[in-house]
């Protein structure tokens, strides 16, 4: 037989006790975020909508929050307020994982907890009766962290690889090699913007958004953001496949232009506008069936009760001053720059060090406490290049080692380039490396890259980020390096490497620091 929906006995009557406290919860937020160093990580985020047009939609987010909030403007008078102490726990924990994630660069863990904060402190004011009637809205505020970028490299692997296969079904000749696809009439480089990641997240915020107001039931929700994730990825292969077409059948006249990126937006907005279309034909008119428990309003009248949001408020500003004291701990030990990073006398037939050419390739990392460059000639009379870059723990957003914007190289294809993990040193000295190739310019150079935190030698960058984070916690370590060897990618480049960190080991796996090569 048919459900039938049982509607909830609420009391209607306003909460009168609790509506004085809204400006106060207000207040604390805006204290919190404006008046503290919050302010710069949500700074941070707001600098990303302005300057990227994949997280444009980012000034939307708090606006269809508060509508949505609105929406639920009769249900919320007469939900139960209970201030809770797991709010303030909530609270103290986004602190921690805030300060963790500022003090080790990790910038989007940074973003979404400090985002986190304001469903903490409504936890903290209101009670979870509160939180559960608003899960939603305030769950959709985490759309305003610029969030994603880690999978550009998987995106553009998938466009190629699918672009690459229509071309082949298509009769097109082609020939790939890593992001460079080439037919008979011309090469297309699938570069990051080619990722289509702007058309993912912004295809997401729409589909999670869609699914809430137009289905009850959990099964058509995750059905219809599945597909408002998965058709942007085919949908972006398409495009390209497309641009690509058009370049072979007219001789390049048309397509790589500006004109693949109009015909790429338009093409989103018909998709976009189909699935809003598709979905309204299997939408819910009727409220969702079940049985709905009885909410009773009940004020509250004494101060006393608010304790709980004080209290959070209190864990919350204590952040900030725990982490710029921690800063000024290890912006004292890293004072001295000059021994940070020491070079060693070349060890038998081995000479140097000696400067590099002003021309010479050096990787792209910046915002480093300090940065160096040497040179050392080898017996086979080759020379070897070392970079290393130097950065604190602990130090402000925009100057972190892991980031978007530090890379060996710019070239897309290049730093997509397949990478393998070898050992090296000698013993007692032994370290785990990454090499790969790279073109600079007409020259191809075979590069060996590891990064050091503290005294500890680490490849993976998420390891590293987790290694970053422990020491900013245990206070273990004031600095982490990045080290780059470098040397013409011939028959003997590898044992040249090899031969180098073996014969300068002491010096060499610890990153060149003062300590170890020092006299």
């Amino acid at each position: 037989m048919p459900l039938e929906y049982e509607s909830a006995q609420v009391d209607r009557t306003p909460s009168s006790g609790g509506a004085p406290f809204v400006p106060a919860l207000l207040f604390a937020i805006v204290l919190i975020i404006v008046f503290t160093t919050y302010f710069d990580s949500f700074r941070s985020i707001v600098s990303k909508w302005s300057n990227d047009a994949a997280y444009s939609h980012g000034f939307l987010i708090l606006p269809i929050s508060a509508w949505l909030v609105w929406r639920k403007r009769a249900e919320l008078s007469a939900v139960a307020i209970t201030p809770s102490a797991w709010g303030v726990l909530a609270t103290a924990s986004c602190t921690l994982v805030w300060m963790v994630a500022r003090g080790s660069g990790i910038l989007v863990v940074e973003q979404f907890s400090a985002v986190a904060l304001i469903p903490a402190l409504v936890l903290a004011a209101f009670g979870w009766p509160m939180v559960r009637a608003l899960l939603f809205p305030l769950a959709f505020l985490f759309f305003a962290v610029p969030f994603g970028r880690a999978f550009v490299p998987a995106l553009m692997q998938v466009t190629a690889d699918f672009s690459t296969l229509l071309l082949q079904w298509s009769g097109v000749p082609v020939l790939r090699s890593h992001m460079l696809i080439s037919i008979p009439s011309g090469s297309f480089e699938i570069a990051r913007a080619c990722s289509g990641l702007n058309y993912l997240i912004t295809s997401l915020v729409l589909g999670v958004l869609y699914a809430y107001l137009n289905f009850h039931g959990w099964r058509k929700r995750v059905i219809c953001v599945a597909a408002f994730v998965v058709v942007p990825i085919v949908l972006n292969g398409l495009r390209v496949y497309l641009t690509i077409l058009v370049s072979h059948w007219t001789d390049m006249r048309f397509g790589p232009g500006y004109e693949h990126v109009t015909f790429g937006r338009i093409f989103f907005v018909v998709i976009i506008v189909l699935l809003f279309w598709l979905g309204r034909r299997w939408h819910d008119t009727d409220p969702p069936v079940g049985h709905a428990a009885s909410i009773v309003a009940n004020p509250v009248n004494s101060w006393m009760a608010w304790w709980t949001l004080a209290a959070a408020c209190l864990a919350a500003l204590v952040g900030p001053v725990l982490l710029q004291q921690s800063m000024a701990r290890a912006g004292a030990a890293l004072s001295d720059t000059t021994q940070l990073v020491l070079w060693p006398a070349g060890a038998g037939s081995w000479q140097g060090p000696t400067s590099p050419d002003s021309g010479n390739w050096r990787p792209l990392y910046r915002g480093g406490i300090t940065e160096r460059q040497a040179r050392y000639r080898a017996p086979d009379g080759m020379d070897v290049d070392i970079f290393v870059a130097v950065y604190g723990l602990g130090r402000t957003q925009g100057a972190e080692m892991i980031s978007y914007n530090n890379m060996l190289t710019t070239a897309d294809r290049k730093s997509l380039s397949p990478e393998i993990s070898l050992p090296a040193g000698a013993e007692g000295h032994e370290i785990t490396v990454r090499e790969l190739q790279l073109e600079v310019g007409a020259e191809t150079r075979l590069v060996w890259y590891w990064f050091v935190v503290g005294q500890r030698a680490v490849t993976g960058t998420f390891a590293t980020k987790a290694l970053e984070a422990a020491m900013v916690v245990t206070g273990g370590a004031t600095d982490e390096r990045i080290v780059v060897l470098s040397t013409p990618a011939d028959d003997a480049a590898r044992d040249r490497l090899t031969q180098f960190v073996r014969e300068h080991a002491a010096c060499v796996t610890p990153g060149f620091q003062g300590a170890a090569c020092g006299p």
